[in-house]
């Protein structure tokens, strides 16, 4: 979907994605990339062309920083993964902060996914690992 808009993306998957979860009148996502969990436009991990991700590594020892790059013609290869195998949830914390500032991400949805980080990196830490 390289030569489609975002807006256009987000239209068609806004109300009828598998990801989506209809609860009390509200609606969720378990999208990789959406840290908060909203479904909408700004949080959407799908539609973006910047996003960030945190998840449990595959060894189980630490967390994995996913951010989307350019190769969007190709899904497997459009997403980097750093391992941050420390187990100490502070120094991923300053990781991920500098990976974020150093790649110019938007300053309006790195304040809150930097906000969010604090709370999402200790609950994986101690479920995973």
């Amino acid at each position: 979907m390289a030569n489609v808009s975002s807006a256009l993306q987000w239209s068609v998957i806004r109300k009828s994605s598998c990801f989506l979860i209809k609860r009390n009148g509200k609606n969720y996502t378990k999208e990789p990339s959406n840290l908060r969990g909203v479904n909408s436009y700004r949080y959407n991990g799908l539609v973006q062309e910047k996003t960030v991700g945190v998840e449990a590594s595959a060894d189980g020892k630490g967390v994995t920083l996913v951010t989307k790059n350019k190769n969007r013609n190709k899904p497997v290869k459009s997403h980097t993964r750093i391992p941050l195998k420390k187990n100490n949830s502070r120094r991923a914390f300053k990781t991920i902060m500098k990976t974020l500032k150093g790649q110019g991400y938007r300053k309006d949805l790195q304040a809150v996914r930097i906000s969010s980080l604090p709370v999402v990196i200790p609950t994986i830490i101690s479920y995973y690992c």
